[in-house]
């Protein structure tokens, strides 16, 4: 059935680039930033619930944000793909509500926020919406693309960086994400040139800008960088090379616990060191 699918994907966009290089560029940009979100389950909810629950306008929709806690320093959550708030449920629980304010947002595309589609600049708009909202974060957790993003945000907005950034399996580039969505489709030369035509037009930006070399140069946050070495959707050299980039890092490598990273002795370690004493960089 999913191969089905994907043949069907790619006829369709092959076929309407044959016919408008401006609309099929459209289609095929909005197909690739579609997050086929999963719905929350009544379990999932339950937990959000338990979260003072705010909405934060961004472009035509809304994003749902939530927070725990009342303590002085401020943590940011940002999930990865096709996920939402309820994965950080272990790193929510285990926090002093004392000690922090714990924020978190379901991401554009994703859980009960607005917008049928997902990317980067998205997500980034969202954590700068949220920051606008709560003032400066002491410490952002991370995961795969919602690293990347906090690392476009840091990037993007150098005087608002957190002290600590915590990354787990962040992929190097959105160039990795389209030649496999190229490969996968078995797009034309036709509809590439017109999705990144598409592209361009909608981030300002090339696509070979967002990589890691160029989004950590002027970040200056002290780094817990997390992967594992059986990530099979991102490979652990991406995380070896995040760290050799970024020097006031740390890298910890796991074994076994995959992409997902879910593991109590990793939420601990994590706690740990948004607890600890910041260094001065």
């Amino acid at each position: 059935m999913k191969n089905i699918l994907l043949k069907l994907i790619s006829i369709y966009l092959n076929t309407i680039n044959r016919l408008s290089n401006s609309i099929g560029g459209r289609h095929a940009f909005f197909i690739f930033c579609y997050p086929f979100k999963a719905k929350i389950t009544k379990r999932q909810q339950a937990f959000l619930d338990t979260a003072h629950q705010f909405k934060l306008p961004l472009d035509n929709f809304e994003i749902q944000c939530y927070r725990w806690g009342n303590g002085p320093k401020n943590i940011l959550f940002v999930h990865g793909w096709q996920s939402n708030t309820y994965r950080w449920k272990k790193y929510i629980d285990s926090l002093p509500k004392d000690q922090f304010t714990i924020y978190s947002f379901d991401a554009p595309g994703h859980g009960n926020s607005g917008s049928r589609i997902g990317n980067v600049p998205l997500f980034e708009k969202a954590i700068q919406k949220i920051m606008d909202h709560i003032g400066k974060a002491e410490s952002i957790i991370s995961h795969s693309i919602g690293s990347f993003s906090s690392l476009y945000y840091i990037h993007q907005h150098p005087q608002l960086q957190p002290k600590k950034l915590v990354t787990l399996a962040t992929p190097d580039s959105i160039d990795d994400f389209l030649e496999y969505y190229f490969h996968t489709l078995k797009l034309s030369h036709t509809t590439i040139k017109n999705f990144k035509t598409y592209f361009e037009k909608y981030t300002q930006k090339d696509s070979s800008f967002f990589r890691l070399e160029n989004l950590v140069q002027s970040n200056r946050s002290s780094g817990l960088i997390i992967h594992d070495e059986e990530d099979k959707a991102v490979t652990v050299e991406y995380s070896k090379k995040l760290h050799s980039l970024w020097p006031y890092s740390k890298l910890v490598i796991t074994n076994g616990l995959g992409h997902k990273l879910k593991n109590e002795n990793i939420v601990q370690m994590v706690n740990r060191f948004v607890s600890a004493p910041t260094p001065i960089n």
